[in-house]
């Protein structure tokens, strides 16, 4: 019996939301996502399972389906309305121009540099100081406004495709600082036993917000109204501790 299913059994589900209380639908929402370590983990063609799955199963019950896909694949397909949701982008205005956000954001990571132990020192906070010294992230994702515009300053700036290439590089020496966040760089570090070897600079890029988004139509807007009425709703019962407990991640503030 899987995660989502024990919580759906146990009287959490949509039913529990009134915000998110209608007729049945003939065709269950789609929510698509790719690999958020911990939030939204699987691959293509295997059903998926993470934080983000179980959250929606708890509000939505079995009206909506959970589908991975590529990073790139599964924000067009929001785009061009094929699919629902959007699971966990951060936040950021040339985003936000292509699709619309939830109020609330249900999970945060801290942007940080990586370096090869003992030499964490190499990160002072200064983009500047970074100039001519080979760094790598990762594509696609987002860094933070700061690093947005200081990008075009790091002259050997490598993207990588995943966290195990961007580790890599940094261990043979390829690049001196590496950025990612500990949510997703905490099993690969695990998986290939470099924790010993591997460090986090102090102090943070920037510390991002990962939200739900929806398509920028009417259905969607009117979907995400009714996603944020029922999670502001949920995230101030019980069960909601229970979740975020259960994989690991910090739940948000809520407001008194």
């Amino acid at each position: 019996m899987t995660t989502r299913r024990r919580w759906c059994q146990a009287g959490l589900g949509w039913m529990a939301c009134p915000g998110l209380a209608s007729p049945a639908r003939a065709v269950p929402l789609r929510a698509v996502g790719s690999q958020f370590a911990r939030i939204f983990e699987g691959a293509e063609g295997q059903a998926p399972r993470g934080l983000a799955v179980d959250l929606l199963g708890q509000l939505f019950g079995d009206s909506v389906r959970c589908e991975w896909l590529p990073w790139s694949r599964a924000q067009l397909m929001l785009e061009q309305g094929d699919a629902d949701i959007l699971i966990g982008p951060y936040r950021t205005p040339e985003r936000e121009a292509r699709m619309l956000f939830s109020v609330r954001a249900f999970y945060s990571d801290a942007m940080v540099w990586y370096a090869r132990r003992g030499e964490e020192a190499r990160w002072k906070g200064e983009f500047a100081d970074l100039a001519r010294t080979p760094v790598a992230a990762m594509r696609g994702w987002a860094y933070g406004s700061r690093f947005e515009r200081m990008k075009t300053v790091m002259s050997q700036l490598t993207w990588v495709h995943n966290v195990d290439a961007g580790l890599q590089m940094l261990m043979k020496r390829r690049v001196e600082l590496f950025a990612a966040n500990d949510r997703n760089c905490r099993p690969v570090l695990q998986r290939l036993r470099l924790e010993g070897a591997v460090a986090r600079c102090s102090p943070p890029l920037d510390v991002l917000h990962g939200h739900m988004a929806f398509a920028r139509s009417a259905a969607g807007e009117t979907l995400s109204q009714r996603y944020d009425q029922a999670f502001e709703h949920w995230l101030r019962t019980p069960p909601a501790a229970d979740l975020y407990r259960l994989w690991g991640v910090d739940r948000p503030a809520t407001p008194p």
